[in-house]
């Protein structure tokens, strides 16, 4: 059931990025505009805009209407997500070569191309849903405020900051669970949330499916961490850089078998908020299993 839906919403996300990508195409600069579709169409799960599907999918089975909601905010999102890999594998940061067994942009282009990749589609993604006819404005309004939130220092970026301040020492588990929370796990929460706010719906639903995506984020970055381990270029498309910039990892702090039970927790935690708020919503429960399952 689940391959199905996330194969079936994948191409509904790409076919929307392509349509919007449509908009720079062969515009000047056209290296920008080339470099912009080559980070965003560079594969990927696309986990983070069919997050949002499949809450809509949840309030409201199958209302096309709906998904006319989502469809920018979903796009503007996965421009964000976007954004932060181009900017994790710069030299300055986690010097990547490869993204998805592809060279990230900075190889393929060069390093200053990279930065502004990365600041355009940040930048673009806030125009995405302040332009978009689907959303009342005072939708937009929160839904900007909170993307920013998540994204920027509140979130994404100040956990970035953390991740980065933290290298080449070892850190306490708070600081590794704040960087989880706020690097990975923030962007996550938004795609939850931001569907939950452009449908108008209740805020004790709004605050339970939080909190099944703050434990779903911890359970991503766990996984993330042990794949790092015992993943292969082949299957994850990237090699670790933790063990040379000596980051601290959940394996580094609890070691690796314990690593593995605590992602079992975080999961099992997941499932039960479904289970109890949701009527065991099959398409959650699989995905909770999927995020501690997956390869790559």
């Amino acid at each position: 059931m689940l391959r199905e839906y996330l194969e079936e919403k994948k191409k509904i996300v790409e076919d929307s990025l392509i349509e919007l990508l449509e908009n720079y195409r062969g515009k000047y600069p056209e290296k920008l505009s080339e470099a912009m579709e080559y980070a965003v169409m560079n594969g990927g799960k696309r986990i983070r805009p069919i997050l949002m599907y499949m809450v809509c999918d949840l309030f409201e089975k199958n209302n096309f209407k709906n998904y006319d909601k989502i469809k920018e905010i979903a796009t503007a999102l996965e421009f964000i997500h976007c954004y932060s890999l181009v900017h994790d594998d710069l030299p300055a940061m986690d010097n990547d070569d490869y993204r998805r067994g592809k060279l990230t942009v900075h190889k393929k282009y060069n390093e200053a191309i990279g930065v502004l990749v990365g600041d355009v589609l940040l930048t673009e993604a806030f125009g995405i849903i302040a332009n978009s006819e689907s959303l009342g404005d005072k939708n937009k309004i929160e839904i900007i405020s909170k993307l920013s939130e998540y994204a920027g220092f509140f979130g994404m970026v100040g956990g970035q900051f953390v991740d980065m301040e933290s290298e080449n020492k070892k850190v306490e588990i708070d600081t590794l669970k704040y960087i989880h929370a706020h690097k990975t796990g923030k962007l996550l929460t938004v795609a939850i949330e931001l569907p939950i706010i452009a449908l108008d719906i209740e805020r004790e639903k709004r605050e339970k499916m939080v909190e099944y995506s703050k434990l779903l984020g911890i359970a991503f970055q766990i996984k993330d961490d042990i794949l790092d381990i015992e993943g292969n270029f082949e299957e994850i498309g990237k090699k670790s850089n933790d063990i040379e910039n000596d980051k601290t990892t959940y394996p580094s702090i609890f070691g690796l078998e314990e690593s593995k039970r605590l992602l079992q927790e975080y999961l099992e935690k997941a499932k039960k908020i479904i289970f109890d708020e949701f009527e065991g919503n099959q398409l959650f429960l699989e995905l909770t299993d999927y995020f501690g399952n997956r390869k790559k």
